[in-house]
């Protein structure tokens, strides 16, 4: 039986379809809505795609409710810290795994204090053949005392006192290299130089008192070097390290200490933009116009329940509104208008740039010899190491200038194409450019809206089809590039590199943005097309002129891209999908759930796998893993020929 490989992909989307089923479950019992329309609010807020076929404020309050929790728990930010929770507890049970390792260690250290009497032996040695241990004693040993060692190389520790060696398969050297944060890999002789002055650098840092769970074990054995165990026969015996001593900090080493700050970081950032919104809502609307409170008022709605409602839609990028208007009936509110756009753009699009900057806010203000200090440090210079959506520093800077230069072009489109248009010329110019940079970040991914769109200039209408169909590219691109940035950054391809991006960073870009527009392309047309076939009729007839191919190809382009903007229908206050046939509304559904999982990371990811997972999959499902196993398996073997010998 045919099962879909166990990795982060696969569990999305099982996650945001279980979220959408639930929406069933859940919002149709109470029988205002039919179980297609049920289904189809719950992928939106899932999704967090913001189109809906029922008005939201005429649904119950525990309906609303289920829309303002599922956006939620289904938004990246927090997935990704889910995926943080994991890798933390990969680690902790890591730790468990070392109290047998700790026993072994106290018994051959006490055997090796005990009894003195007995001669001392040279270290252990790998025959290259037969690979069994040869044991050297000393036969006119002079005195039962051991001799002192001279370490001539105290900078090169070997292994002295450890358990019986055995001969290491290729899986054992890889997984021990991955976990140590070290991949061994052939590297080409123009990068050697670049490798291993990082080395030397890294080496300088003291990110912890131990690098990783396995070298934590390994560092009980450290005595000496190379040179002088050659030159003695006799080891004294070691002095004990108490690993329970050790804490988990210690033990995890850097990656640990990174992704457990980096919790905490992402929780502080994700909720208090929540709690940032309603504290920035909630005066502002008991104390506003009375307009705004008797709008609310004769739509059924709380006030406070819609600062707090407000908040979730623009932080989660939801789109969902208690007003059928959208935010059309506030759109000449200043504060508001500032309030959920940054909201918007920090919920969403600049939701890297932004953490990235507390991040470093956090590193300049923490003091100077603090753990927490390298920890941010190595986060700032390994980002993608811990996290899907931080990148370095020169991705993100690229990233802040594309972000700024498309809202800018969209605020510019809005405003000029539509100068003599009743729908804009009704504000006056500060709240028109409020107006217009609201419904600029509305465009890239949250759906809510300050102008009414079917009456918007044809152009305009077309700059935000394309607005939306390219909102998910430069993080996408960015996940992708700050990917590859990672990878070579630890060294792991090789000489015989076959990647494009060996070319340059601007061919290996062009070849990402080619594949997914083409990728991309295909479900839309196949959307626009099954939409076409079902609901011909209406299209086909010239009563029913707000059924267009165009309004239709907006819609479906809007479902892909999670938007949620609509042209709407004249008579009805939802998307166009409420018009739609229960066919179209599922070609809809699995639009919205397709496009949610466009902007993911790979499912080698560095960033979404466990460490233990990661070679192996590579080696799998990669050329280039397969191409240079053999050259890791010897690097491995040589290796343990040094510490042996």
């Amino acid at each position: 039986m045919w099962l879909p490989p166990r990795n982060f992909i696969t569990l999305h989307y099982a996650y945001i379809i279980i979220f959408g089923i639930l929406g069933i479950v859940i919002l149709y019992p109470f029988g205002n809505l039919t179980a297609i329309d049920a289904y189809f609010m719950g992928v939106s807020a899932s999704t967090e795609s913001g189109l809906n076929t029922v008005d939201v404020k005429a649904m119950k309050t525990y309906q609303q409710l289920f829309l303002y929790f599922a956006p939620l728990l289904t938004n990246l930010g927090f997935i990704n810290m889910g995926v943080i929770l994991v890798r933390l507890r990969w680690f902790r049970q890591r730790f468990k795994g070392l109290e047998e390792k700790k026993a072994v260690t106290s018994k051959l250290i006490a055997a090796s204090s005990g009894n003195s009497d007995l001669p001392a032996t040279s270290p252990s040695s790998l025959d290259s053949k037969s690979g069994q241990r040869a044991i050297n004693t000393n036969d006119e040993r002079k005195s039962t005392t051991p001799v002192p060692v001279t370490n001539s190389n105290p900078g090169n520790p070997h292994i002295t006192f450890a358990p019986e060696p055995y001969r290491p398969t290729g899986r054992d050297d890889l997984a021990s290299d991955e976990e140590d944060g070290i991949q061994i890999k052939p590297v080409s002789s123009a990068g050697e130089g670049y490798h291993s002055r990082r080395r030397r650098k890294s080496d300088t840092r003291s990110m912890s008192r131990v690098a990783s769970v396995d070298r934590a074990v390994s560092s009980v054995f450290v005595l000496g070097s190379t040179a002088s165990r050659a030159s003695h026969e006799k080891i004294a015996a070691p002095e004990p390290i108490d690993l329970v001593s050790l804490t988990s900090e210690e033990l995890g080493g850097t990656e640990y200490n990174a992704l457990r700050v980096l919790l905490k970081l992402t929780c502080g950032y994700f909720f208090g933009l929540h709690l940032f919104g309603v504290l920035c809502l909630l005066p502002w609307i008991h104390t506003a116009n009375p307009k705004y409170k008797e709008y609310l008022a004769s739509q059924g709605q709380d006030i406070t329940w819609w600062a707090f409602y407000s908040a979730q839609t623009m932080v989660n990028n939801l789109g969902l509104t208690l007003t059928p208007d959208s935010m059309t009936s506030f759109r000449d509110a200043t504060w508001p208008m500032l309030v959920m756009s940054f909201l918007a753009f920090a919920g969403n699009t600049f939701y890297p740039v932004f953490l990235r900057l507390v991040i470093w806010i956090t590193y300049k203000l923490s003091p100077a010899t603090s753990t927490l200090k390298e920890t941010l440090r190595f986060l700032l210079d390994h980002p993608r190491r811990c996290y899907t959506l931080l990148f370095p520093s020169t991705t993100t800077w690229a990233l802040a200038t594309i972000l700024v230069t498309l809202n800018f072009i969209d605020v510019l489109l809005i405003i000029t194409l539509d100068l003599d248009n009743p729908e804009l010329t009704a504000l006056s110019p500060g709240p028109r450019i409020l107006a217009a940079i609201f419904q600029a970040a509305s465009s890239r991914h949250t759906g809510t809206a300050t102008f009414n769109i079917a009456n918007v200039n044809p152009a305009v209408q077309l700059s935000l089809l394309v607005m939306m169909y390219i909102s998910v590219f430069p993080i996408a691109m960015s996940i992708r590039m700050s990917g590859t940035y990672e990878e070579r950054s630890v060294g792991i391809y090789g000489a015989e590199d076959t990647i494009d991006e060996r070319r340059g960073s601007k061919t290996y870009l062009i070849s990402l943005m080619r594949n997914q527009l083409s990728f991309d392309l295909w479900y839309i047309f196949l959307g626009v097309f099954c939409i076409c076939i079902a609901e011909s009729k209406r299209i086909m007839s010239r009563e029913d002129w707000a059924f267009s191919i165009f309004s239709i190809l907006f819609e479906v382009v809007s479902a892909y891209a999670n938007v949620g903007l609509s042209l709407g229908y004249p008579t009805n206050l939802t998307s166009l999908s409420g018009h739609f046939s229960t066919f179209s509304k599922v070609v809809i559904c699995f639009t919205m759930i397709r496009g949610r999982h466009r902007g993911l990371p790979y499912a080698l990811d560095r960033a979404v796998t466990l460490p233990i997972d990661r070679l192996a999959e590579r080696d799998e499902e990669t050329d280039l893993g397969k191409q240079a196993k053999g050259a890791w398996k010897a690097q491995g073997r040589k290796m343990v020929k040094a510490y042996t010998q």
